[in-house]
């Protein structure tokens, strides 16, 4: 079996119902919703393990309750977390989640990571990893001895590790620009295309390629998205119609969905309809690990709204 790695966040997600989303200096009442287990990374770990894998996930958080809670989430749900970095300087990991107007606005307290210091146990496992999916703003700050992420990120390469990333609005900065040579799939949104145009030119892409990336997935919301890879065809998959609870999740869900199927078939198009099947499932319902279904209900939920589950099947044992 595979051994794959979440690096990343993992936070209490505090959610809360308006009418409308307020102006600036306006006051409105907000219904408390119920708290919800979150995290970009730590939400496409759980997604990936309720398809039966096992995966491991690292960040460095404090030792206090909300961290205890956090952590007895993620081992419940069958993720190993004996990796985890502790540091008491880091503030509480929570975000604050608006309901309004059939979106939502997600605001992301800073933790002030500057060093996620792993240990030798650590860093012999993840050498021996096949895939480790994260982002940038979390692998950025990783450290091995002396070993800045750059460099740890080049020898895991050169050990075979592929490397995927969740770039989402791909607000890049100048050193994680740096990161770029060592990644092999990359997700973003529309506002991160728009981005990284903004940063590279009209022929980002194309730069990208030549920097060594592999695969790069451009996700479209409703529209479903784009799978690009170097000198092959673009590969068009369009959305599925649901009706939208809360969309908080849904790239998480579709990334590790997507790394889920091709894990299992090498037919790129395939395994963006399975993730663009998860991913639209995972916007019915509230909470971003609404993701993590079983089989059985991704199952009926393909054939709810294609009428062909069996297509996919390999993806649902």
């Amino acid at each position: 079996m595979s051994r794959i790695f979440f690096i990343g966040d993992v936070s209490l997600d505090e959610y809360y119902q308006a009418e409308y989303f307020p102006k600036i200096k306006e006051k409105i009442l907000v219904k408390t919703l119920p708290a919800q287990m979150g995290g970009s990374i730590a939400n496409a770990a759980c997604v990936f393990q309720s398809f039966g894998n096992s995966p491991y996930f690292l960040t460095a958080l404090n030792s206090g309750e909300i961290t205890r809670k956090l952590l007895k989430g993620l081992s419940e749900a069958g993720i190993n977390t004996e990796y985890m970095v502790f540091d008491d300087k880091i503030p509480d990991s929570k975000c604050l989640i608006i309901l309004a107007e059939n979106e939502h606005t997600v605001f992301i307290p800073t933790l002030g990571l500057t060093e996620i210091r792993i240990t030798d146990e650590a860093f012999q496992a993840l050498k021996n990893c096949d895939y480790l999916y994260t982002n940038f703003v979390e692998i950025a700050p990783l450290m091995y001895q002396e070993k800045k992420a750059p460099e740890l990120l080049d020898i895991l390469r050169q050990h075979g590790v592929k490397i995927w990333c969740d770039l989402d609005c791909a607000e890049v900065s100048d050193d994680e620009e740096m990161l770029f040579p060592y990644v092999h799939t990359a997700f973003l949104n529309e506002q991160g295309e728009q981005n990284l145009a903004a940063r590279f030119g009209g022929s980002w892409k194309e730069k990208l390629f030549d920097m060594g990336l592999d695969t790069l997935v451009a996700t479209k919301a409703e529209r479903g998205c784009i799978v690009y890879q170097k000198e092959k065809e673009p590969i068009t998959v369009p959305g599925i119609p649901v009706e939208v609870v809360d969309v908080t999740g849904a790239g998480d869900t579709f990334g590790s969905s997507f790394l889920h199927a091709v894990m299992h078939s090498d037919d790129m198009k395939l395994c963006a309809e399975f993730a663009n099947f998860a991913a639209a499932r995972a916007v019915t319902g509230l909470g971003a690990r609404y993701g993590a279904a079983s089989a059985a209900e991704l199952r009926r939920f393909i054939k709810m709204h294609s009428g062909e589950a069996e297509r996919y099947e390999v993806f649902l044992r």
